[in-house]
């Protein structure tokens, strides 16, 4: 049976010189840049397996923090990638023809965001003991949970809990703030702190 060095190193070959093999989180895939802006990512092929199916990502940027995943194709067999490449190239292409030609854009294009002022919040709420609301920078790991990471506290003017949270998924890299009832959602921690200045206190 073949190595998985030499496995992904034919099919890269296979699929042509605009494919090459690079590291990306730790993992050996093959890249190709499509010129535009995008890039594709395959992943799921550094096995010996020739059945393995790939996912394939197109990618708007090749750094962090301005890349973002802006579609994901899964279970595409080996037969398929080329193909499939090549129709990320076209949707890519398409987005550019709307304007949608930086990361903020594709973001709010994507993710069609909206604001909830009122309901779709499950805040978490601290139980305090005593007659003082204390909540700290300390307190973060409390409202951590699911697939969102609570990066900075701050509080209401009434003594309540702001949590400002970023969600763990790569393909929805959005950021919220919470506090009572109310959820509201950003593309950045920018934009999200930006809307809690003046609005909310800081915790020591």
């Amino acid at each position: 049976m073949a190595s998985r060095d030499k496995a992904i190193r034919d099919l890269a070959k296979s699929l042509g010189g605009q494919y090459e093999i690079c590291t990306i989180d730790l993992e050996p895939v093959i890249y190709r840049d499509v010129g535009n802006g995008f890039n594709v990512e395959v992943s799921g092929v550094y096995t010996a397996g020739p059945k393995k199916k790939a996912t394939i990502y197109l990618w708007h940027g090749d750094r962090q923090p301005e890349c973002i995943i802006v579609k994901t194709v899964r279970d595409v067999s080996r037969e398929e990638i080329s193909k499939t490449v090549d129709e990320l190239y076209d949707y890519s292409n398409s987005l550019l023809a709307q304007g949608f030609d930086t990361r903020d854009k594709i973001f709010h294009h994507k993710f069609k965001i909206w604001n909830k002022a009122k309901g779709g919040s499950n805040m978490r709420l601290k139980v305090f003991y005593g007659s003082e609301n204390t909540v700290s920078s300390n307190d973060k790991d409390y409202f951590s949970r699911g697939k969102y990471e609570c990066k900075a506290l701050m509080k209401s003017k009434t003594g309540q809990p702001v949590a400002i949270s970023q969600s763990k998924d790569e393909e929805f890299p959005i950021w919220k703030v919470e506090y009572g009832f109310s959820c509201l959602v950003f593309p950045s921690y920018d934009e999200a702190m930006d809307y809690c200045e003046g609005r909310f206190l800081k915790v020591d």
